[in-house]
């Protein structure tokens, strides 16, 4: 199957990976994460020119959201800041999960913390969704276009 190279046939793509550009560029100004999304967006604009495999980009964007997210449980981040008050926050690079508690000792300050539970934040959760989503939609194009390469390269 031959696909047009001019970027006025595909004018969903484009609009979507244009939209996707300025999202990522709009994160950048917050967070060096929002690069990931920029790239995706840019490779999105210029799908038609790459022709990567859809299944297999959709496939690791999917792998790379649930593991990324996941993952970044363990990454852990704790404050004792003020006159004891103790925060702890979890997700990265978003801290979708945080918890945080004070009292009159730093020691009471984590227990009241820790007994007060977990505190779900939705946007920087959808935000940590998305950038790891790049990543694996992103790294699975890298991956398939070098693979692509290789083989290309013994004729």
């Amino acid at each position: 199957m031959a696909t047009s190279s001019k970027i006025s046939d595909h004018p969903y793509q484009v609009m979507i990976g244009a939209g996707t550009c300025v999202l990522g560029a709009l994160l950048t100004v917050f967070d060096p994460s929002g690069l990931a999304v920029l790239a995706a967006g840019a490779t999105l604009v210029w799908w038609h020119r790459l022709r990567p495999s859809a299944g297999f980009a959709a496939v690791g964007a999917v792998a790379g959201a649930v593991a990324g997210t996941l993952g970044t449980l363990a990454v852990r981040t704790e404050e004792l800041c003020c006159m004891f008050g103790w925060n702890e926050h979890r997700g990265w690079p978003y801290a979708w999960l945080s918890r945080g508690g004070g009292a009159d000792s730093p020691e009471a300050a984590r227990q009241m913390a820790i007994a007060s539970g977990w505190d779900f934040s939705f946007l920087p959760f959808v935000l940590d969704v998305l950038v790891w989503g790049c990543l694996g939609m992103l790294l699975t194009i890298g991956i398939g276009l070098t693979g692509r390469a290789w083989r290309g390269r013994g004729r």
